[in-house]
């Protein structure tokens, strides 16, 4: 089972507190995956959603049926062609037009004119009912990618009016996704984890959210480890390299001027170095009973003097 079928189950066990916010959840998916067609089976207009997610289906199907004065079908569709598994729900009954109506499918103007325009339905301003209508989004067209393999979260919708008020919607509870274009639909997504955690945690999904965010942890402690040894390997790089430019100097003073030019501070510092060149400089103080700085101190003097003789002077 995927990630995201995971994290729609975890969503159709959460306790609506209110009916009304069962038909919130309706009217979720029914503005994101429903459109009106005429089924010649029943000889009926009803609403026909798509999904990839069968337990999504048939707990939008309960619920619509609950609400409203509905019957249902749901059949299995696969696509050999496209290996791919959709469950289709039709609707359809007396209590149509309420669905549809409430849902925000469609509205009558003061007339009693049926107009199609898709619209938000009234009552979002309650965090109940905006979470129910999220949820009901999100199970008909949602995916959360396994969060072992990086944070992602999206609502593929057909309509740009949806994705850009879903986004608002979102933007005011401080989840701010963002909105892209692909093909002829619209993408509603998060990538940043602390607001794919901040997602999950909104709809309801609290499980699914630990997920997330122990696998985060995970991550962001073996980025940290990777980091570690990263800069640990170019330190050790870095002192390996000054190491034999020492050993370089110290080999060129004892063939151009003998080892008798040196002071015993400096001997006794390069003498050491020569013969532990793979020593750090701490190491080096600790072997000759110095401080660090004084060691470094009489290595650059060394330096000196190997520079002074090739510069011949």
């Amino acid at each position: 089972m995927s990630f995201s079928q995971e994290v729609k189950e975890e969503l159709i066990e959460v306790r609506l507190r209110r009916e009304s916010d069962g038909a919130m959840l309706v009217a979720g998916a029914t503005l994101a995956a429903a459109s009106l067609k005429y089924s010649r089976q029943y000889r009926k207009w009803g609403l026909h959603y798509v999904s990839e997610s069968a337990p999504a289906m048939g707990f939008i199907a309960k619920l619509a049926c609950r609400s409203y004065d509905l019957e249902q079908e749901i059949a299995l569709n696969i696509h050999q062609r496209l290996n791919a598994r959709n469950t289709e729900l039709f609707l359809y009954g007396s209590g149509m037009d309420k669905l549809c109506e409430e849902s925000g499918l469609i509205s009558y103007d003061k007339n009693g004119d049926k107009s199609f325009d898709m619209h938000l339905p009234e009552g979002l301003e309650s965090e109940h009912a905006l979470r129910a209508f999220i949820r009901g989004v999100f199970l008909v067209c949602g995916t959360v990618s396994d969060p072992k393999s990086g944070c992602h979260a999206e609502l593929v919708l057909k309509s740009e009016f949806l994705a850009g008020e879903i986004a608002r919607l979102l933007a005011e509870k401080d989840i701010p996704p963002k909105i892209s274009k692909r093909k002829n639909l619209f993408i509603v997504y998060m990538k940043n984890g602390d607001t794919v955690e901040d997602f999950l945690t909104f709809m309801g999904a609290g499980e699914s959210m630990l997920q997330v965010r122990e696998q985060r942890m995970i991550r962001e402690a073996a980025n940290n480890s990777n980091r570690e040894v990263n800069c640990f390997n170019a330190n050790m790089d870095k002192a390996a390299r000054a190491s034999a430019a020492q050993v370089e100097d110290i080999s060129l003073i004892i063939s151009e001027l003998g080892a008798d030019c040196l002071s015993e501070e400096l001997y006794d510092v390069a003498k050491a170095r020569m013969e532990n060149p793979e020593m750090t400089l701490t190491e080096l103080s600790n072997l000759l009973g110095i401080g660090r700085s004084a060691v470094n101190y009489r290595l650059k003097k060394i330096a000196d003097i190997a520079k002074d003789i090739k510069n011949g002077l």
